[in-house]
């Protein structure tokens, strides 16, 4: 047995990133809803949400959990749907600065918590460079 290291990489926006491309978001995002922001925006969520793309399942699929977690932990925010659709477009970010676009599908999501979730298609790389 071999023990390996995974190193992991990815483009995080921030705030001002996000409030460009959701302006709607903005005072939330800054606000009471940074605690949601400040969980996903992290190379790691990148990651679950690239493998729950690979799975066939919405990005959200892969911090759908974390999501429910972290608001769980807190009192100021209710999990509903605007939360979710917040979520939704924390997520759409993430995976836009990482190289992939909106599909324009929407699928189930496999969480008892969320419903639907934008289907992501990363855009075309020469797949060989990184195996």
């Amino acid at each position: 047995m071999q023990k390996q290291t995974f190193i992991l990489e990815a483009q995080i926006p921030n705030l001002d990133d996000f409030k460009k491309r959701f302006p709607q978001y903005g005072p939330f995002a800054h606000n009471e809803g940074n605690f949601i922001f400040n969980t996903i925006m992290k190379p790691l969520s990148f990651f679950c949400a690239k493998v729950a793309t690979e799975m066939n399942y919405p990005a959200v699929s892969g911090v759908a959990e974390i999501c429910l977690k972290a608001t769980n932990r807190q009192k100021v925010v209710p999990f509903n749907g605007f939360l979710k659709q917040y979520i939704g477009a924390i997520v759409c970010v993430l995976m836009e600065a990482n190289g992939y676009s909106k599909t324009g599908k929407k699928k189930s999501i496999p969480h008892d918590k969320f419903t639907k979730g934008e289907f992501y298609t990363e855009k075309e790389r020469n797949v060989d460079s990184i195996y």
